[in-house]
């Protein structure tokens, strides 16, 4: 039976070519180093990025597992954004990491930078950086803050979504760079990751990169990657998404933490799927930003409601529109507009026992998780829908 048109939160652009491209690839004999389709995918990535070296890896926590070994040493610390995705949790936990933790500013969910300061002052080896919903951190900023304290940065773009910063691209300011094309991330390969080690980087960490490529053994099929895909091209749409959504085992929506594993190679039907989205990404970025834009235009007038401004010279990405609620409105599923992430890191069970004592409140962070709504911008939300996201937020009583 099928269920009431309800929008995605995100869309990932996938179609029947590519679900039959990646199974061919996935159902080819695996022929050796030398022509595997994931040199492509290196080869793209280092032109887009202007990175050095790339290991493909089968996820993005994975990748922030890797660059977490490689810049922080033995039971050192790193600091981490105080709200965000509990994978970041998990990889800290598997790299064997200390964690301090740092404040959002909620207006433009770019990093505290005051909080920031303080965070290094208490020690830290690195910092992982990230761009929430597309949005861009003020990454300039943020590398003289880690580099004034000696601490490496980490730029955590799985969430980056084409955006760009003074015309540079987001993932291209490392120097230790994680990508994710996990569902919702914009290109997706079903699952699947990427770390980077851009120009800038020192020869030394360059060679770490290419080193923990080579030692990754040889990628899966993508059998399951080939599945993922497959279900997000039948339900990804209005139409069939509320279906998914009443499945109560695919846990669409929901923030869960799960163990991070030791990281894998990216599969070659994941590699087969990420190499036909890289070129669409500029393409994507630019109508979910008229959509934001026109939204945004509307919301301007609507007490109570903000949309989340986006730091001087930047272009959001715009995996999501992020608007800060002053009323109590309650989500509205039907039309994509959802919560996120639904309490700051610090309030995680699993990372108690890893994270220094009497790290202080992060205030922005508790604020995001009690009023942020993410508003969807993807290809299928037109002007009926835009119109009913306008009367949601003006009424406060959908959903």
């Amino acid at each position: 039976m099928i269920g009431p048109r309800r929008q995605p939160p995100v869309v990932s652009h996938v179609t029947p070519s590519t679900v039959l491209a990646a199974a061919r690839v996935a159902a080819r004999r695996y022929s050796g180093r030398v022509d595997r389709g994931d040199e492509v995918v290196r080869s793209a990535l280092s032109t887009r990025y202007d990175a050095r070296a790339v290991a493909l890896t089968d996820s993005g926590t994975s990748a922030l597992v890797i660059a977490l070994r490689l810049a922080v040493p033995p039971r050192g610390t790193v600091a981490l954004p105080a709200y965000g995705c509990v994978d970041l949790i998990a990889a800290a936990v598997r790299a064997r990491v200390w964690v301090r933790l740092y404040d959002i500013d909620p207006v433009t969910l770019s990093p505290d930078l005051e909080s920031v300061r303080r965070a290094l002052a208490r020690g830290a080896d690195a910092i992982v950086v990230a761009h929430f919903y597309g949005y861009p951190a003020d990454m300039p900023a943020l590398r003289a803050l880690a580099d004034a304290a000696g601490a490496r940065v980490i730029e955590d773009a799985a969430q980056h979504a084409g955006g760009r910063l003074g015309g540079t691209r987001l993932g291209a300011f490392g120097p230790l760079t994680v990508l994710s094309f996990g569902r919702g991330k914009g290109t997706t390969g079903g699952r699947g990751g990427a770390l980077l080690a851009t120009a800038d980087a020192g020869a030394a960490m360059i060679g770490a990169v290419e080193a923990r490529g080579r030692a990754m053994p040889a990628p899966a099929a993508g059998w399951g990657e080939v599945a993922i895909v497959t279900a997000q091209w039948a339900f990804g749409r209005p139409a069939g998404y509320g279906l998914a959504a009443s499945i109560p085992g695919l846990h669409l929506g929901e923030t869960i933490y799960h163990p991070a594993g030791e990281p894998g190679p990216l599969s070659r039907a994941a590699a087969a799927l990420v190499r036909r989205g890289l070129p669409h990404t500029d393409a994507e970025r630019l109508a979910r930003a008229s959509v934001a834009e026109s939204l945004t235009a509307q919301l301007g007038r609507v007490p109570s409601f903000h949309v989340v401004q986006p730091i001087p010279g930047s272009a959001p990405g715009y995996l999501r529109l992020a608007a800060l609620d002053e009323a109590g409105r309650r989500p509205a599923p039907l039309l994509g507009v959802v919560r996120s992430y639904p309490r700051p890191l610090g309030e995680e069970p699993e990372l108690a026992p890893i994270v220094h004592r009497n790290e202080p409140d992060a205030t922005g962070a508790r604020d995001i998780c009690r009023k942020l709504f993410t508003l969807p911008v993807h290809e299928y939300v037109g002007p009926d829908d835009q119109r009913a996201i306008i009367e949601w937020a003006c009424s406060g009583a959908m959903g």
